[in-house]
């Protein structure tokens, strides 16, 4: 069977609702808008869903004429954001890594304050921004990145996911445990037509002129537990990962591979994927 995308997606801001699409633009920092945006505490550190599950339930998206971005959440008004504009700088600090951001003002400060219910502050990434990609994994690749944690790009593939759900049910889990929808891990772009966790041995993957190399499994947490649609947790999928994909070197559980960028290029759902194993 030929491999193929399934499904691609990003995240304008990190920690919020996907955009999902049918083609993307891939850059060097990864797909376009991803993660441009960011929500920080007073003091400059990031949040996501980790701490604040809410986040799930706030859904960006952007006019026809990408002018705004808008921001949904139920029972309020939207809030709209223009492109355009260019904020304070201000530095603000993802895990290790600190960084110039673009504030953007008080009322999309007032907005998201309101719904997590703790002072925030709404961030950009700005156009001559510097920050790259983990070295320990990305070695020398050049891998710009925005607000993701620590990589432009995460793949995931449809077999893994269905493998991990038959041994969630298998486990015994509660009802309503599986199966777990994708959505769950986050991805930028998921693969069908491989067999279970054979992204474990690929080491690079060639779609039309873009090219993109593995650089690291990603080690999963408790926003995997949380529900994309309504922000409620659960407790699978972390359980049955600990069995079946614990990572001893990582210290940690693995679901997909993060990736660098090695050639840009237009990526639309349904293209063939030419796979490169290790």
């Amino acid at each position: 069977m030929t491999v193929r995308i399934e499904s691609l997606a990003f995240y304008p801001i990190k920690g919020c609702h996907r955009v999902e699409c049918q083609s993307a633009e891939l850059l060097p920092s990864g797909l376009r808008h991803d993660r441009e945006w960011m929500l920080v505490q007073p003091n400059g550190m990031f949040i996501t869903q980790r701490t604040d599950a809410v986040l799930a339930t706030l859904s960006p998206a952007f006019d026809a004429g990408e002018r705004l971005l808008t921001v949904a959440a139920t029972g309020r008004a939207p809030l709209r954001v223009p492109l355009a504009g260019r904020g304070e700088r201000r530095l603000v600090r993802v895990w290790s890594d600190t960084c110039e951001a673009e504030d953007q003002g008080d009322e999309a400060a007032a907005w998201f304050s309101e719904i997590v219910g703790r002072p925030l502050r709404l961030v950009r990434f700005p156009d001559d921004g510097v920050r790259h990609a983990n070295r320990e994994f990305a070695g020398e690749d050049h891998a710009p990145v925005k607000f993701p944690d620590a990589y432009p790009v995460l793949v995931t593939q449809s077999a893994s996911l269905a493998a991990l759900n038959a041994a969630i049910v298998a486990s015994g889990a509660a009802p309503g445990e599986a199966p777990l929808p994708m959505t769950r891990f986050r991805p930028n772009i998921v693969l069908a037509g491989l067999a279970p966790f054979d992204e474990d041995r690929i080491d690079r993957l060639r779609i039309g002129d873009a090219e993109l190399r593995f650089v690291k499994p990603s080690t999963r947490c408790v926003v995997t537990t949380t529900d994309q649609e309504s922000g409620v947790r659960g407790i699978e999928p972390l359980p049955t990962l600990k069995k079946e994909r614990w990572n001893g070197e990582l210290k940690g559980v693995t679901f997909g591979e993060n990736a660098t960028v090695l050639r840009p290029g237009s990526l639309r759902v349904g293209d063939a994927v030419e796979v490169c194993w290790r």
